[in-house]
């Protein structure tokens, strides 16, 4: 029973180590689909004035088209005549092109606006999971730590009935083994190491009367008829 606490033990150790690695996991992904957001809100952002800027050069060019067309009839030589037409043909192409720019702009606005829209919503998921589960590890914590409390509890009261040099044998292989101390013996087979025990040996186990160690692996040994069982 005391072995059954101790391994117990040693498993809420291991779920008290494990469970925050998940919660940290979750924050970081958490963390990065916050940093996605914000740079694809700043690339947005940079999209827009980018749009911002091309309709002013836009406008611009449209003052200079109006100011050309307006020269037509001040000019007074064939000359002057085809380069005002010369320059308007070039502004009509650099406004074909800036139009170009905006049409460009908005496409890749309306696609980064979406992109923005789907990781809100994956990001609000993310937080609603990452604090669930946080929920979720706390109380997980709070449980593993009433349920040390009762098995603490219970191991003082079962070790007052423990023999004690046993008792003490137990503490110092529980030191250096990994999990049972204490385990069974099968038809010869030690069921803590998987290995066969001397027929004397075994012998001796089944009559009982003395605490017998594996001779493989150190641990206490015991046997139980099948017919008790």
């Amino acid at each position: 029973m005391i072995q059954s606490i101790d391994i117990r033990f040693d498993e809420i150790k291991r779920e008290k180590e494990e469970s925050p690695k998940e919660i940290e996991k979750l924050k970081e992904d958490l963390d990065l689909l916050k940093n996605a957001m914000e740079q694809d809100l700043s690339t947005l952002e940079e999209q827009k004035k980018r749009r911002r800027t091309v309709e002013r050069e836009l406008e611009e060019i449209e003052l200079k088209f109006q100011k050309s067309k307006a020269r037509l009839n001040d000019v007074k030589s064939n000359k002057e005549y085809q380069a005002v037409l010369k320059e308007i043909e070039e502004l009509k192409e650099l406004t074909f092109q800036k139009e170009e720019v905006v049409i460009k702009c908005m496409e890749d606005i309306e696609i980064q606006e979406k992109e923005c829209a789907d990781n809100n919503v994956n990001r609000k998921e993310s937080e609603k999971e990452y604090k669930s589960k946080k929920e979720e590890f706390s109380k997980k914590m709070r449980d593993l730590d009433k349920e040390v409390k009762f098995l603490n509890e219970k191991r003082i009261h079962l070790c007052q009935d423990v023999d004690k040099d046993f008792f003490e044998r137990y503490g110092r292989l529980k030191k250096h083994l990994k999990g049972r101390v204490v385990a069974q013996v099968i038809d010869t087979i030690c069921q803590g190491c998987n290995l066969g025990i001397p027929p004397q040996q075994y012998n001796e186990l089944i009559r009982g009367g003395s605490i017998i160690s594996c001779p493989n692996c150190s641990r206490i040994i015991y046997w139980v008829d099948d017919k008790e069982i």
